[in-house]
């Protein structure tokens, strides 16, 4: 449960065995590389981005596509990646196509379908006819010429004529003349019907080729290895002789690689050393499996810095506890349970992380059926005997305010564990002396609000220590100068503290809006005789489906604002590099 140890090592051998040494640690899959040189842009760099980039996106594509339901014939072998590339492109386009064409029959169908070529052989022949559009209102005032035919085609806010005239074409203030369609109506609408069955037949065949997915995938990580291999051995050190490149190795490992190297390249040196003031190891950890699931979500805040504290242990128990306080119904849990199950079973060949996502949902799930139970919180049902809920804190009928201590109360005790962290990772006396102030303030604090006796004591005792070791200068007015600066910033912690009554509002609206949804529901049921059964299952569908959305989003966010916001900064620092070795699948 901790930050693993890192080893900077380098690698010199001869350059006509450079690549063969950096394959053997591509096959180890433990090297952390650290570039020597700047990085050159080769042409083979550029393609492999390039091929990246394309199955990068075919990838995405054919995971937002269902499976096609028919029975796939075996071909000879799976569809290479740029032809499905291509029936993308060509997919694209069709679809591109069939909306022009839509647009074009939206426009022609009020003047009816009729041949642009009869047209064109009139006008040969000196008779011209003509489209116009009008509004309603204008169409009155228009002046038509003598001797011109009117024939009005449609009649609405705009009413549409066409205009037949003999030697020349006319001109008519007041209304819009529209251009003769390039096509029959009827050649537009055999046109998208060609179109649609072109786009069936390449829908068919991505469709198809998304049972390859999971080999597509495969072949993306084999070329994201081989781009970082190539990337690595281009900035390597070499000259016409030697090749040398250096990265950093877990400490379990050095023996390991050392073995490797010397079985298979006896001419190759291999140095060890610790880091260095001003370099930078790469982040390992190394944690048990319920700490593990909730890393991935701990890392999208940050990798903790090298030497420092993983405050991974600290973050995945408290997450999933005020998760569960947050969320509070413990049919929401049931159904977050349920789904992650589902997930797991039919998600798994298609979205690679979902495993992560599963977990994390079962945990979270867990919990909040736990304090869903406890509170009598199920699917926002208001329970006539309550004798058998431990922790009532509905409003009208339990406590609400036993919830806001929860809250506080639990908040108390995450800054507490942040500044003990923070304690045994100091080096300075006066600084782990302060840390341990500021933790007897705050209990002094809350020991006072609860009245309990001689809580002033453990107040004052706090405050003497910050005054008097929050420098360790000799000059006493600056001593006590800096320290009564640095109790005038305890009155953050009261705002620290307060932070986490967040915990309580979420808690307390969730069920509540839960509750609301089935007097909603009821009334609804109540008010139409017939169809209320309906409309209330409707209800209910709707407002639970949006309290659920809703409480699964706030509580993700909120609890982790807290770890980012307030605990965080006051023990671990996060900003460290992960580690990514060269590997192989």
């Amino acid at each position: 449960m901790a930050i693993v140890s890192m080893k900077k090592v380098l690698f010199v051998t001869l350059a006509r065995e450079g690549e063969a040494l950096l394959r053997k640690m591509q096959e180890l899959g433990v090297l952390h590389p650290e570039h020597i040189k700047e990085p050159i842009e080769s042409d083979k760099l550029v393609r492999m981005e390039h091929k990246l980039h394309v199955q990068g996106a075919v990838i995405r594509c054919l995971e937002n596509r269902k499976m096609s339901s028919k029975k796939t014939p075996t071909p000879q072998s799976p569809p290479k990646i740029w032809e499905v590339e291509s029936w993308i492109a060509d997919e694209k386009k069709a679809h591109e196509r069939i909306a022009h064409l839509e647009r074009e029959i939206g426009k022609q169908t009020v003047w009816g379908d009729f041949d642009p070529d009869g047209i064109k052989f009139l006008e040969d022949k000196g008779v011209f006819i003509q489209l116009w559009s009008v509004g309603i209102k204008a169409f009155e005032k228009i002046a038509i010429p003598d001797g011109i035919h009117l024939h009005e085609i449609y009649r609405g806010k705009t009413i549409f004529f066409s205009t037949v005239n003999y030697g020349e074409k006319i001109e008519i203030a007041g209304a819009e003349e529209n251009q003769i369609p390039e096509h029959a109506l009827s050649y537009l609408y055999n046109d998208i019907d060609k179109v649609k069955k072109e786009l069936a037949t390449i829908s068919e065949r991505i469709d198809l080729a998304a049972q390859y997915l999971k080999r597509f995938r495969g072949k993306n990580v084999l070329l994201k290895e081989e781009r970082d291999f190539f990337e690595t051995l281009d900035r390597s050190f070499e000259d016409n002789s030697l090749v040398a490149f250096a990265g950093w190795l877990p400490v379990d490992d050095v023996e390991g690689v050392r073995k490797g190297i010397n079985d298979s390249f006896s001419r190759s040196y291999m140095q060890v050393r610790d880091p260095i003031d001003g370099e930078i190891p790469p982040v390992k950890t190394k944690n048990p499996w319920f700490v593990g699931a909730f890393e991935p979500l701990l890392h999208l805040l940050g990798f903790p810095k090298y030497g420092g504290l993983d405050p991974a242990l600290f973050f995945a128990p408290f997450m999933m506890v005020f998760f569960g306080i947050c969320l509070g119904d413990a049919g929401y849990g049931l159904i977050m349970i349920i789904a992650a199950i589902l997930m797991r079973k039919f998600l798994k060949e298609r979205v690679p992380g979902i495993s992560f996502v599963s977990n994390m949902c079962i945990l979270f799930g867990s919990m909040t059926v736990v304090w869903g139970l406890l509170t009598g919180t199920i699917f926002g049902i208001s329970f006539k005997n309550r004798g058998w809920i431990p922790i009532d804190v509905t409003p009208g009928v339990g406590d609400p305010m036993l919830l806001f201590k929860i809250a506080i109360g639990a908040g108390i005790i995450h800054l507490t564990i942040a500044l003990l962290m923070s304690f045994f990772n100091l080096r300075k006396l006066g600084d782990r002396l302060c840390k341990l102030g500021v933790i007897a303030v705050m209990w002094g604090g809350l020991l006072g609000v609860l009245k309990v006796p001689y809580w002033y004591l453990l107040l004052g005792i706090g405050l003497g220590v910050i005054l008097f070791f929050s420098s360790d200068s000799r000059n006493p007015a600056k001593r006590i100068g800096i320290g009564m600066w640095n109790i005038y910033g305890l009155t953050g912690l009261l705002g620290d503290v307060m932070s986490y009554a967040r915990l309580f509002g979420l808690g307390i609206a969730s069920a509540a809006i839960a509750s609301v949804v089935n007097m909603l529901a009821g009334d609804v049921r109540a008010a139409v005789p017939a169809l209320g059964d309906v409309f209330a299952i409707l209800v209910l569908l709707g407002g639970h489906s949006f309290n659920f959305a809703m409480g699964i989003i706030g509580a993700l966010v909120h609890p982790a604002r807290l770890h980012a916001v307030e605990a965080f900064p006051k023990c671990v620092e996060l900003t460290g590099t992960p580690y990514k070795p060269l590997s192989k699948a």
